[in-house]
């Protein structure tokens, strides 16, 4: 047995229960346990005593298992939490194997949640998968997840602080955790010693910034010339549709007779009735020819295959618009104070290696400088990188940069291949990113992207003073007021004339194109 109860000298059982336990290094261990011995123990321990020792001999064991830590085995481990919990409350212990984890955790949880997205869905097994993968590498003998211990969790979450995650990331894998072991090992030590009663963090939150009218003008205009985007965005200002719900509209949610979008949101399945605004409706109008179940099939298709690619679309329209990025708005400034310099002629490449060789033929330098110059200039044009020319001709890149340099400055025209950049914004509105401040993360927070515009549609629409019932019912937000939510219903021609007649008018009719 691994409890002891020990003697004194005069033959008297001492007053404490004592166990026994292998250390990290697998040596046998006996420590006072300091849990009083009450009522009238058996003979043996492997007898019963009455039922005050027994309850004292429970918590006994369940004091000895807290000095059980890693570097035992997993069977060591395995039968410690059986027996504890065998005591504690009568039944048998069983356990999901760590690598099953992510699945039956999904499982456990997935159950209890009427409605789940896909992206809710692949966030919760990318943090469970993620983890599994950490005790594997971290700590490779625990092969079931009722053998993780309190330690190996806290582990875990450092290393997500050394990701530099945010607050809310932070949050949200502890969440996930937390969930996933009450579901579905709520007697494992990670669990019952750590996750629940684990808190959250407090950060700061940074929130999407709704655009101005003059803003909203400015971005439509940039989108003028890109038919895929335009009708995007307007139907993301007209209706405060996420991203998703937007690029996999479907005509038969679209009531152009009526003037109503009606949809279930793809984040919380709600239903909302959206009133089509007249700049919403030309687009469709023009839209109608295309046959297909999607309004923008080329949308669609992109969101399903590559969703960064309409954020990337959107970032080139944002940025002309002049909202650009920290990083842009940095070099911005910088210009102003350097100018960039003239840039030289380009010519035809054969040109350029006759008046490049030309030069380097005539002038003057060491015949060794000559050879190597040559070499350099013609392999360069040949399409050789500059990392490469350094490396089989064993001389630092720099050097490879000043002999190129210094033949394009002899001749006046240019040689160096210079990196496209992208055309600065003559005007900076504002940012799309916001600085981290005091709280790191892996990504810059999103101040202008898809979302701004469903931030915009609902600062406008309660600015403007249409009630708030009507924007939820646009936006498809809960509330806990179960009235508001179940019972407000108005007529929907007054609902509709309504959210017309109140919104600005930029939103009505935006101004046509000059």
């Amino acid at each position: 047995m691994p409890l002891e109860l020990r003697k004194n000298r005069d033959g008297t059982i001492r007053p404490t229960f004592y166990g026994r336990y292998l250390d990290k290094a697998g040596k046998l261990k006996c420590i006072n346990l300091g849990i009083p011995i009450r009522g009238t123990p058996p003979k043996t321990l492997h007898g019963t005593g009455d039922k005050s020792f027994e309850d004292s001999r429970k918590d006994a064991m369940a004091k000895l298992s807290e000095y059980i830590q890693e570097g035992h085995t997993v069977r060591h481990q395995r039968y410690w939490a059986e027996k504890v919990y065998e005591l504690k409350s009568g039944g048998e212990l069983t356990s999901t194997p760590l690598d099953k984890f992510p699945a039956e955790a999904w499982t456990a949880i997935g159950h209890r949640k009427h409605r789940v997205s896909d992206t809710y869905r692949n966030n919760i097994q990318h943090v469970l998968t993620r983890f599994v993968q950490f005790m594997q590498s971290t700590f490779p003998k625990v092969k079931e997840t009722a053998a993780v211990r309190s330690n190996h969790v806290r582990e875990f979450m450092a290393e997500e602080d050394k990701r530099s995650v945010s607050v809310r990331t932070w949050n949200w894998t502890l969440g996930v955790l937390k969930s996933a072991f009450r579901y579905l090992e709520p007697n494992a030590d990670a669990y019952t010693a750590f996750l629940m009663n684990a808190k959250g963090r407090t950060g700061e939150t940074i929130h999407r910034e709704p655009f101005k009218p003059d803003e909203i003008k400015a971005v439509l205009e940039a989108a003028q010339g890109d038919e895929l985007m335009r009708p995007l965005i307007t139907t993301a200002l007209c209706t405060a549709m996420r991203r998703g719900d937007c690029a996999l509209l479907k005509w038969s949610n679209v009531n152009l007779t009526d003037g109503f979008i009606t949809i279930k949101t793809s984040k919380t399945g709600e239903s909302v009735e959206i009133p089509i605004m007249p700049p919403l409706r030309d687009e469709l109008v023009k839209l109608q020819k295309n046959k297909g179940d999607y309004v923008f099939p080329e949308a669609a298709a992109m969101y399903r295959e590559n969703p960064d690619g309409l954020n990337w679309r959107l970032r080139e329209i944002l940025a002309k618009a002049g909202f650009v990025d920290v990083d842009t708005a940095e070099r911005v400034e910088y210009e102003k104070k350097h100018p960039r310099k003239k840039t030289l002629p380009v010519i035809p490449i054969n040109e350029v290696r006759t008046r490049g060789l030309a030069w380097i033929d005539k002038a003057k330098m060491t015949d060794g400088k000559r050879a190597r110059l040559r070499t350099v200039f013609t392999e360069y044009l040949a399409g050789k990188s500059m990392s490469v020319l350094a490396k089989d001709l064993t001389i630092s890149k720099g050097s490879i940069s000043g002999h190129i340099r210094e033949v394009q400055n002899a001749i006046g025209v240019a040689v160096v291949r210079e990196q496209k950049i992208r055309p600065l914004p003559t005007v900076i509105r504002g940012l799309t990113q916001a600085e981290n401040g005091a709280f790191q993360r892996v990504k810059k927070a999103n101040l202008k992207g898809w979302h701004s515009f469903r931030t915009t549609f609902i600062t406008l629409a309660l600015s403007a003073g249409i009630p708030m019932e009507l924007v939820r019912r646009v936006t498809g937000h809960t509330t806990f007021d179960v009235v508001l939510k179940h019972y407000f219903r108005p007529d929907r021609e007054q609902y509709k004339q309504a959210m017309q007649a109140g919104m600005p008018k930029l939103l009505a009719s935006w101004a046509k194109k000059k």
